[in-house]
């Protein structure tokens, strides 16, 4: 019998054991290593499994933001308004910040004072940008400050100097209303930004054209597909998409002209000690702005620089308020500017016709009330064209007496007043049209039937010369005036000659556009302009400052001195003059505004006839 354990050969001879030392020693190697193994895997997934996950999801792919350049602006010639001028800011990766809640605020609260960007602000920043995107924090920074910040970059984890494009007006106070600026977007923004691809650290047209037209201005972003290490650092570029830049704006600006019915309106309200006015000047035929401005303005770079917060106060607690655009959203009563709607309403209800004598005494009773005409005497009898010209009130009495309310509103609104105009830029205001309806719903008495509702023969009569509620703006002014210069159409203004993409290809061009034909025909409008044409012609005294600046009078203007804060006799004034010219054809239209002007042919209607004497010298390189 065979032992067990054991083999026998065919020659009977007993072989080796099976197992030999080596093989048992190298058995115990390998047990022993797989177990080593084991161990550290599971140590892996139990103890450092949260940490290895985020390092697996931090080196992987994401796609990050590369922001378009924002369109640049031109006047109509193609001469640059602003630029994108390189500028250094802080910038911050999310993700790359320390991850230990102390390591994390204590950065914060380093970035804070570098930037001075409250520490509650930075934290709500971070917290709403993408994690791998970067995210640029707090103003530009100076020269000094870059080589400063530089210096303590290395102990700031996720945080590096950026070069960006920022928004650099080359005219700031003089195109401040035109342009606005670009600021910081806010919360409440954001809300409705961000899913139109918006950033939180974005700039945004906060007021002017940069914010009407927005949308053009700010262009297409691009994008890169990343790859990024455990710290946030981009370590290699998949894919991209380049951004496409801001489309460019062609404005219907000239800034030559710009530049002179600044100086002229600035020069005026010096001589005169005011501080205040504005100025809009069209094309009756195309009802393109060529200039508007509104004193005083501001520089509107302290907004994209980063503005302080002593010089924000600054602007906010003037007295003078310069941050009013008065030329869109200041609104003031017309004064005798408005005569030629009275006028146009009575010719064309046949109140009156071209060749109706009215008086023209010191004052007129309505009512029990009495209502003063500008000169104490009696002018005599008159037509409409010379109550026009020498701006009789108590002709003008009797014309809206006639005419009634109701329909003289209806004429107002035809030219345009009461009307909020669509230009490129937020915040127009339509100025007010009065009437017994809207006395009604305003009154704020619960008794209609009250004298503080009910509209009287003294609010019709002083209606038509332009006071009572009634009031305008700088714009709806010169829109008004082009009308009456291009035969009745009430052109939508505009502030965009073209818009070219960034391949420089046209991609819309300024149309013109009549918003309404006034009902009013050419044989009554002829009477009206030609009143304005006697006004600023010899015997009257407007002709003076004509002739003085060596100016023809050729075309027709109206003043207008517009009493305003209650009622009575001895009331401020804002003074007033609209022109047009050259009388035949008429190719440019104007309104001048200088706010608490006492005269308005001795304060605002020289400011008028500098502009024009400009423009007469330039009209080609105007048009062009």
């Amino acid at each position: 019998m065979t032992p067990p354990g054991r083999w026998v050969t065919l020659a009977g001879a007993v072989p080796r054991p099976r197992w030999s030392f080596r093989l048992v020693a190298l058995a115990c190697v390998a047990i022993f290593a797989l177990s080593a193994l084991s161990i550290k895997l599971a140590q892996l997934q139990v103890a450092e499994g949260a940490s290895l996950a985020a390092l697996a999801r931090a080196n992987s792919v994401h796609r990050v933001v590369i922001e378009a350049a924002r369109g640049i602006i031109y006047d109509r010639h193609g001469v640059a308004l602003v630029q994108n001028a390189p500028a250094w800011n802080l910038e911050v990766v999310p993700e790359a910040l320390p991850q230990t809640t102390a390591a994390r605020h204590a950065e914060i609260a380093e970035l804070s004072s570098l930037t001075k960007v409250a520490q509650d602000q930075l934290v709500v920043a971070i917290q709403n940008a993408d994690p791998f995107g970067s995210l640029r924090i707090g103003p530009s920074l100076t020269e000094d400050q870059e080589l400063a910040v530089s210096e303590r970059i290395p102990s700031l984890p996720g945080v590096s100097i950026a070069r960006h494009g920022v928004r650099t007006y080359l005219y700031p106070t003089v195109l401040s209303h035109v342009l606005g600026y670009v600021g910081p977007i806010d919360s409440v923004e954001m809300k409705t930004l961000r899913s139109r691809g918006y950033q939180p650290d974005e700039l945004i047209g906060k007021v002017g054209v940069e914010a009407g037209l927005e949308s053009r201005l700010r262009g297409i972003d691009g994008w890169a597909d990343v790859v990024v290490d455990a710290r946030g650092l981009v370590v290699r570029t998949l894919a991209t998409q380049a951004p496409i830049p801001g489309d460019s704006v062609y404005l219907s600006i000239d800034l030559k002209l710009e530049l002179a019915t600044a100086s002229a309106l600035a020069a005026g309200l010096q001589r005169d000690h005011k501080k205040a006015g504005a100025s809009v000047v069209l094309d009756p035929r195309t009802g393109e702005v060529l200039a508007m401005v509104s004193i005083p303005g501001y520089d509107t770079n302290l907004f994209t620089h980063g503005i302080s917060q002593v010089d924000y106060e600054k602007l906010t607690t003037d007295p003078n308020l310069p941050l009013l655009n008065r030329a869109i959203a200041g609104q003031y009563a017309p004064g005798s500017t408005f005569k030629m709607v009275t006028a146009v309403a009575g010719l064309q209800e046949g109140k009156i016709t071209p060749d109706t004598m009215l008086g023209c005494p010191s004052y007129l009773a309505y009512g029990g009330w009495v209502y003063h005409n500008w000169a104490s005497y009696n002018l005599g009898y008159m037509n409409v064209a010379k109550a026009l010209a020498v701006s009789c009130d108590t002709f003008f009495y009797q014309v809206a007496a006639k005419v009634g309310d109701v329909t003289l509103a209806r004429y107002a609104r035809a030219f345009g007043f009461g009307q909020a105009k669509a230009i490129e830029m937020p915040g127009v205001q339509p100025g007010l049209v009065p009437d017994r309806i809207w006395k009604e719903l305003s009154c704020g008495v619960p008794d209609l039937n009250s004298d503080a509702c009910r509209w009287s023969l003294g609010d019709t009569v002083t209606f038509g010369i332009g006071q009572s509620a009634l009031l305008t703006t700088p714009l709806n002014q010169a829109v008004y005036v082009a009308a009456i210069a291009n035969g009745g159409s009430v052109l939508q203004p505009t502030l965009v000659h073209e818009i070219r993409d960034s391949a420089g290809h046209a991609v819309a061009a300024q149309k013109t556009v009549v918003l309404n034909t006034v009902p009013v025909s050419p044989f009554n409008l002829a009477a009206v302009r030609e009143g304005m044409r006697e006004e600023i012609n010899r015997p009257y005294n407007l002709n003076l400052s004509f002739r003085s600046a060596g100016v023809p009078a050729d075309g027709g203007g109206k003043t207008g001195t517009a009493q305003w804060g209650g009622s009575g006799l001895d009331l401020p004034t804002h003074a007033w003059f609209v022109f047009f010219a050259p009388f035949a054809q008429p190719d440019v239209a104007m309104s001048i505004f200088v706010e608490r002007g006492e005269l308005s042919e001795v304060e605002a209607a020289p400011i008028g006839v500098q502009i024009m004497k400009y423009f007469n010298a330039n009209r080609a390189s105007t048009e062009g």
